[in-house]
């Protein structure tokens, strides 16, 4: 099984931007009763997953023996698959003016 993995995020003006990293950490939205949201640690080998993303929250790509990669998104879904995360923004990235 292997140890690397991307994170792909996607803007909804056709914009993408790929990290190669060893894991993804990102914060799922809670439903309508304020349960089952929380921070979610996605690893090789993750099974196949769609999480809705908390406005506003971070998505970490850590990379082993580098700095974090953390982006702030406006909202969205994670879709994991094959060793990737795909981020689908719901609206333009709000990171401090980093360019998708």
């Amino acid at each position: 099984m292997s140890s690397r993995m991307e994170l792909i995020i996607l803007s909804p003006t056709g914009g993408a931007r790929r990290i190669p990293c060893g894991a993804v950490n990102l914060t799922a939205m809670d439903n309508e009763a304020g349960e089952g949201g929380g921070s979610v640690g996605i690893r090789p080998g993750h099974m196949e997953a769609l999480i809705a993303l908390e406005p506003g929250s971070f998505v970490t790509a850590v990379r082993p023996g580098e700095e974090p990669v953390d982006l702030k998104l406006p909202g969205g879904f994670a879709h994991v698959k094959n060793n990737a995360v795909t981020v689908l923004l719901t609206a333009e990235e709000e990171n401090n003016g980093t360019d998708i």
